[in-house]
């Protein structure tokens, strides 16, 4: 699926005012409205989309997620979560290894009895994700940045 560039779809700059982005989407739904072209497709798609773009444009929540995100603000939420999770994670961190000796390190990993005896300091948490993947972008090399 290609990026939808909702400031291009609705023909403003994305510095437009709410009020800019009102007008013209109001000029685009009525040119592209299904009762106009009853058996067009496409004119379909494209009334759709400028609904779609105009919904989030017109919101400021909204507006600031997908300027912030692009076509992931639905996800800004979760970009949020895991971003603040890894400035402060919840679990204790390999810093307090500093100094101590690595077979401490190594069997508290794997349950080993080399902290003799000592609760282990080392406690990992597990990450989960969704990763959403297009075909094409699996075929084709491509690499993801996550936070």
């Amino acid at each position: 699926m290609d990026h939808t560039d909702f400031y291009q779809l609705l023909e403003v700059k994305k510095s437009a005012s709410a009020s800019e982005i009102k007008t013209v989407y109001r000029k685009l739904a009525r040119k592209y409205h299904p009762d106009l072209h009853p058996n067009d497709s496409a004119a379909e798609k494209r009334f759709k989309e400028i609904n779609e773009a105009n919904e989030i444009l017109s919101e400021p929540d909204k507006r600031k997620k997908y300027d912030q995100h692009g076509d992931d603000w639905k996800h800004a939420e979760e970009f949020k979560k895991a971003r603040k999770q890894k400035e402060h994670p919840s679990g204790n961190s390999s810093e307090q290894f500093a100094g101590e000796d690595f077979s401490d390190l190594f069997g508290s990993m794997f349950g080993g009895r080399a902290n003799h005896g000592h609760q282990s300091k080392f406690r990992g948490t597990d990450l989960i994700a969704e990763l959403h993947l297009h075909l094409n972008n699996v075929y084709k090399f491509s690499s993801r940045h996550i936070l």
